[in-house]
């Protein structure tokens, strides 16, 4: 009796203190494989967001100081201003593009705007660089649909195109009528010389002073005595010939 109560003790203290589980160690490694992969994931999104957002920046600053170092090789201030408004434009685009990622025919809308103004630029930068001014422009516009040749040789074109249709312009003004000259001894030579003589004594400089009386030089002539340094009126001939008939 006294066996069976211990066993009866023993068995009730199975039941009341079951056995304790073995943790399986697969799904603590899964946990901790899953805990790993979700911080990394994390960690590269915020990675990549800096990433565009400094490339971002970059970009931005990069095009700006292209866009001075452009400006200034501009030598005509009105293309200048011109071309800095179309880059504000373009950047405001770029802004404007990039907030509407879900819209593809508003995206379409303003890459076909942008290409417009880049090209704009490009006449701009064209037009300013080239000695025909917008002359050599029109010239490109012109013969635009010839694709296949270089846009190097196609701007060189159209330049000298311009030069020539600016020189031929210059040519073509009226030329001032020369009249035809006189043959030697007709009657017309006789009477274009007359004209030219009577024309150039009518225009003899003159005294500026009416009252100016001019004294003698050493190198004028006495008519009197025929010697240099005085004239006849204040010849000393003259006194010596006063004062020999008044002693007669």
């Amino acid at each position: 009796m006294i066996t069976s109560d211990n066993e009866d003790d023993r068995i009730l203290q199975d039941n009341q203190n079951p056995p304790k589980s073995t943790p399986n160690p697969d799904i603590g490694v899964a946990d901790a494989v899953s805990l790993l992969k979700s911080m990394l994931d994390n960690q590269f999104a915020s990675l990549s967001q800096q990433l565009i957002s400094e490339q971002k920046s970059n970009a931005q600053s990069l095009n700006k100081k292209l866009k001075e170092s452009t400006s200034i090789k501009l030598k005509g201030e009105g293309n200048k201003v011109q071309f800095l408004f179309n880059e504000e434009i373009l950047e405001d685009l770029d802004n404007l593009s990039d907030s509407l990622k879900g819209d593809k025919a508003s995206i379409k809308s303003i890459r076909d705007i942008k290409a417009k103004l880049t090209k704009r630029n490009k006449l701009i930068r064209i037009a300013d660089a080239s000695p025909g001014g917008w002359r050599t422009v029109n010239e490109y516009e012109c013969n635009d649909y010839a694709s296949d040749s270089d846009d190097d040789r196609k701007i060189r074109s159209a330049e000298n195109r311009a030069l020539r249709a600016k020189r031929g312009r210059g040519n073509n003004r009226p030329v001032p009528y020369k009249v035809p000259s006189a043959a030697a001894g007709s009657a017309a030579q006789l009477t274009n010389a007359y004209h030219s003589t009577t024309t150039s004594s009518n225009f003899r400089p003159q005294h500026a002073y009416s009252g100016f009386r001019r004294t003698p030089q050493p190198t004028d002539v006495c008519f009197r005595c025929f010697q240099t340094g005085h004239w006849k009126s204040r010849c000393p001939l003259n006194q010596q010939t006063g004062a020999s008939q008044a002693n007669k």
